[in-house]
């Protein structure tokens, strides 16, 4: 079919421009809903009427309660590759914030934009045209929180992996998939506006519960066993070990105490360190993990307490596809000048992107528009042009280069592509970083063998 692909592109943005108000609307009452991971219900249902209501003469197949909350939709000839658009629906606990609760990491703006890409393409019936399937896919829980919560979803069976797009992935979500896209929102910079082909660190996650034994603080403290002394060590372990660290894997370690006594008058029987490790490889992830169960492990031994570490898997490190990233950096250029695209953009933070991108070629737009700090409640739309409809344009022209001449783009990049890990292989990863082990140094049978080992070299 013969089509002018400029004047697609210029139809598209005209629409997304003559649409702004709609998708500030959305935006606004998605804010006003904030939902942590796998509780995102009334998010999902307000996608859904969305979607329905302004796409209601298109032909778009809709799937909602997708791990719990997730939200498919698709238009598009059901046998032509696939491009994804990816948003996050879950908000976060935010000191300061009204009730506690709001979406202070912007993912009512990542739903907003990506179905204002997703309305304007499917309004003209582009898929159909062009051939090629366009997905919006709304992935529940991405922030690794709450994490009780969800272990007893998955003690349930309600889910088997502790984020959205680990489920989404079990579930098949992506497995057809040419190319997956996503956008983040970002503070506001003198120095850019938007990155590309930014990278993120991955992470495990750890829990170390001290058990000790209680006593009377003040006339019997030679009774107890002092859980939050072998806590203390523990930390320290874990600082002493930071110089090991290599500059190049980005390590990040920052336990905090979750638990750490009930009364000042009793010595601490019971004490909780959680941490993540996060760091730019799977290889330096693990090299790290292993010190730190090490350290965790010295400060129950120094006090002849005991530890039980839970380890569970948090993201993979975020690699994106380099020939994605090129056209996306072509259609950021249309928009803004090279002075104010950052290319070359590392953060230490964490996001189950990198999870999908070690399977299909993935990208990731950042742009500004926010005051404030990420993850704090002074995080807020500063310039909704910026923050909604700038980002929107400019993953609508990539999507069309893309899919355009029955996705001929996104097939060479699908092709071209060598994920770093089959699924298979990576939901074998995940399962094997579920894991538990204790150690008790109040066994007696435990010290006995630590004398046998250590005697000889006392003696000499």
């Amino acid at each position: 079919m013969n089509y002018d692909l400029n004047k697609i592109k210029n139809i598209i943005d005209a629409s997304i421009l003559a649409n702004k108000e709609d998708t500030f609307r959305l935006a606004s009452h998605l804010e006003k809903l904030p939902e942590t991971g796998f509780q995102e219900y009334s998010t999902m249902e307000t996608l859904r009427k969305f979607i329905e209501y302004q796409l209601s003469d298109c032909n778009i197949k809709m799937e909602t309660g997708i791990a719990r909350t997730g939200l498919v939709a698709t238009a598009g000839p059901e046998t032509s590759p696939e491009i994804v658009l990816i948003a996050d629906m879950d908000a976060l606990k935010t000191h300061d914030a009204p009730e506690g609760l709001m979406h202070s990491c912007g993912h009512h703006a990542q739903m907003a934009v990506m179905l204002a890409v997703f309305a304007a393409i499917c309004k003209e019936n582009i898929p159909e045209k062009c051939g090629f399937r366009l997905s919006f896919v709304a992935t529940p829980a991405e922030e690794y929180t709450e994490m009780n919560f969800r272990q007893e979803l998955r003690k349930k069976g309600d889910i088997k992996y502790l984020s959205g797009k680990q489920e989404l992935i079990r579930l098949g979500i992506f497995d057809s998939a040419s190319c997956v896209i996503k956008y983040h929102s970002m503070s506001n910079s003198p120095e850019r506006v938007a990155t590309v082909n930014g990278t993120l660190n991955g992470f495990i996650a750890k829990q170390a519960l001290f058990q000790g034994k209680a006593a009377h603080a003040g006339s019997a403290p030679h009774k107890g066993i002092n859980a939050l002394n072998a806590a203390s060590i523990a930390l320290m372990a874990i600082h002493a070990s930071r110089e090991t660290f290599q500059d190049e894997d980005h390590i990040r370690v920052h336990p905090i105490l979750k638990e750490d006594g009930m009364t000042v008058n009793t010595v601490p029987e019971h004490v909780l360190i959680e941490t993540y490790i996060r760091g730019a490889t799977i290889e330096a992830i693990a090299d790290a993990a292993h010190k730190i169960d090490r350290a965790l492990v010295s400060g129950a031994l120094a006090t002849g307490s005991a530890v039980k570490i839970s380890t569970t898997p948090g993201y993979q490190p975020f690699i994106p596809s380099l020939s994605l990233g090129e056209l996306l950096k072509e259609s950021v250029a249309h928009f803004l000048p090279s002075n104010l695209i950052d290319l070359h953009d590392h953060s230490y933070a964490s996001d189950d992107i990198g999870d999908v991108a070690l399977l299909v070629p993935s990208c990731q737009l950042g742009f500004s528009g926010f005051s404030g700090m990420i993850h704090t409640a002074n995080f807020k739309v500063h310039d909704p042009d910026q923050a909604y409809i700038q980002p929107a344009r400019i993953i609508a022209d990539l999507v069309l280069k893309l899919g355009t001449d029955h996705a001929k783009n996104a097939e060479i990049i699908r092709d071209s592509f060598k994920p770093l890990l089959e699924k298979s292989a990576y939901l074998e990863y995940l399962d094997k970083n579920f894991s538990e082990k204790s150690i008790d140094f109040r066994d007696e049978f435990i010290i006995e063998k630590l004398h046998y080992c250590y005697e000889p070299c006392i003696r000499s």
